[in-house]
């Protein structure tokens, strides 16, 4: 109906335009039924820095849609301030605790590459695991360091959530929501199965 379609509408003006090469990010969103909670965003920061982020809001429908915009305003700035990552989602889980309702929360990986896009930090609050592929092929899972956005205070939880440094060195980082692996895979189960 029309709340579907302006949910729908709400996502897609929220995810960046994508950007030609050499530039170091692709995201991917094709969400299943017209609008789902996952969004992610890139900005250039003053120091040649990119922060990032990969999110997914809880919820279907207008809330969902609404908490998705609110968080990927507040992603822009405050990640434009230059934090690091984890206090990057410890500000963003301040902020959307004032507002959050109804049990709603919000899940997101966020990092920042480096100017030369040689090193990542990275910051996971209650995200699936990123994925770490070096030069050579192997996978190496970089898990969640700490709980959803929305949930508590920071103090309850023992601070911002942890960062990760990675050394890129030719390998590539993928970023992911459950609705990769949750969707359907050829033989009708979730992928990984």
């Amino acid at each position: 109906g029309r709340e579907w379609d302006l949910a729908a509408e709400i996502q897609r003006s929220i995810l960046p335009a994508p950007r030609p090469e050499p530039f170091p990010l692709v995201g991917v969103n094709l969400p299943a039924r017209g609008v789902s909670g996952d969004f992610y965003d890139w900005l250039e920061r003053s120091d040649g820095s990119i922060a990032f982020c990969v999110a997914d809001v809880s919820g279907k429908g207008m809330n969902a849609a609404i908490l998705m915009a609110k968080t990927a305003s507040l992603f822009r700035c405050i990640a434009r301030d230059g934090h690091p990552p984890g206090a990057l989602l410890g500000r963003l889980n301040d902020e959307i605790l004032e507002t959050v309702t109804g049990g709603m929360f919000v899940t997101m990986a966020a990092g920042v590459l480096d100017a030369s896009h040689e090193r990542v930090r990275l910051a996971n609050a209650g995200h699936p695991p990123a994925l770490f592929r070096d030069r050579h092929g192997g996978y190496r899972e970089i898990p969640s360091g700490g709980p959803p956005l929305g949930i508590a205070p920071l103090a309850e939880t023992g601070g911002d959530p942890p960062e990760v440094e990675l050394s890129l060195a030719g390998g590539s980082l993928y970023l992911f929501t459950d609705g990769l692996t949750e969707s359907p895979a050829g033989g009708g189960g979730p992928l990984g199965s």
